[in-house]
């Protein structure tokens, strides 16, 4: 899947994130597709994240690495669990009760927006069986709901303005510093794409 649709840019169908960034007929559908699907794989590794959402919002089954302490950085942006499982040294999984864990999110429950900015999901251990989480590879499993429900409107204007400036690249230079008369001026990165980066990125966390 991809964050926006070639439509999005077109002058007559422009959606209201992508104000300011036409592009006209003379670039076609197919190839802005092309290069709107480049440009959703570059954030996705950029910002560590997958914004797309899951088709019918079921839940799913992720297994994690144990870390041996009270505390697990989850991998994926994770709303809701309904079950938690650990998995000792031959592989039998033991189901852990509600009341022994605590699961600190990234996402609102509706999974539109982030609680205060936060781009961590964190597991905490309260009185596990086990009593810390077991350390190794896939030796916790969680089932729940993960990831984002809509792709937030910030994503969809920094795809649009990432694929503007791939198809246009000297449209619009951006000009991170001017002085005055007889001044260097400076051409440097968009704030603006700086600053969505910079609020959006999640530290990469490996997968059992």
């Amino acid at each position: 899947m991809t964050y926006i649709l070639a439509a999005d840019l077109r002058e007559k169908t422009m959606k209201p994130w992508a104000q300011g960034l036409v592009l006209g007929e003379e670039w076609s559908d197919a190839y802005l597709d092309l290069i709107i699907a480049q440009v959703t794989t570059r954030i996705e590794l950029d910002l560590h994240d997958d914004f797309e959402p899951a088709i019918g919002d079921a839940d799913e089954t992720l297994d994690v690495d144990g870390s041996g302490t009270y505390t697990i950085y989850l991998p994926r942006r994770t709303r809701d669990l309904t079950t938690v499982k650990t998995r000792d040294s031959l592989g039998t999984l033991t189901t852990q009760a509600a009341t022994t864990y605590r699961l600190a999110p990234s996402l609102n429950a509706a999974g539109t927006a982030m609680i205060d900015g936060s781009t961590v999901d964190i597991l905490e251990a309260l009185s596990l069986s086990t009593t810390c989480w077991p350390e190794g590879i896939a030796t916790v499993q969680l089932v729940g709901k993960f990831g984002w429900t809509a792709v937030p409107d910030d994503i969809k204007w920094l795809t649009a303005k990432l694929v503007y400036d791939k198809v246009k690249p000297k449209a619009d230079a951006t000009i991170a510093q001017r002085t005055t008369v007889d001044a260097i001026i400076t051409y440097g990165p968009d704030p603006e794409i700086e600053d969505i980066k910079r609020r959006y990125t999640r530290v990469p966390v490996m997968v059992g």
